[in-house]
């Protein structure tokens, strides 16, 4: 049993521990700070996630379940039926504890929500300076989403895509052109 569970845990390390290569890894790390968003905004809700990462050179993905509740947002992402790591943001910082390698770095992981989630007025008063947001119906494939763009200094550097309008059911997009990697998030509330 105890072999068969070292197999496992091996096995997660090497497929998560792979997930980015070392350059997007350390574009990540520069990423800024954590956005100061206070969780109360995004609702309290439980949400199960099918999140897959794609950069040029490789894919991986994950299961995550996003709890929030009293002030605090919680993140538990799993591979494997394992715990990888947990999060929890207070709308200040980032407590992280990882069970075994993985990437994204858990403040990149609490951003991307944050600007996949956050209504946009919340987000507008916490960019930095020097960023802009802005939301718009587009249509694509025959179908219409929503599309969220942000931009810095006038370029637009992360683009967010709802399919069905929402940010915690239905599939939802978000490509990082500054950091270069594609999120799929999968959602539906549980």
């Amino acid at each position: 049993m105890f072999a068969r569970l070292t197999l496992v845990v091996l096995l997660a390390a090497q497929f998560l521990g792979g997930c980015a290569t070392a350059s997007l890894l350390e574009n990540m790390a520069l990423a800024p700070d954590v956005l100061s968003i206070s969780p109360e905004v995004l609702g309290e809700r439980t949400v199960g996630q099918r999140l897959s990462m794609r950069w040029s050179g490789g894919e991986r993905s994950m299961e995550t379940v996003v709890d929030i509740a009293d002030g605090k947002l919680k993140l538990v992402a799993l591979a494997f039926g394992m715990r990888l790591a947990s999060l929890e943001y207070d709308g200040i910082t980032v407590a992280e504890t990882r069970q075994a390698p993985m990437a994204p770095p858990g403040k990149r992981m609490v951003n991307d929500l944050l600007l996949v989630a956050c209504p946009l007025e919340d987000l507008r008063r916490a960019l930095p300076e020097d960023w802009t947001v802005q939301e718009s119906a587009v249509r694509e494939q025959g179908a219409e989403i929503l599309r969220r763009a942000f931009f810095k200094e006038g370029v637009a550097q992360i683009v967010i895509d709802y399919f069905s309008g929402s940010p915690w059911q239905g599939r939802v997009t978000v490509l990082h052109r500054a950091l270069g990697y594609q999120l799929i998030l999968d959602s539906y509330e549980l």
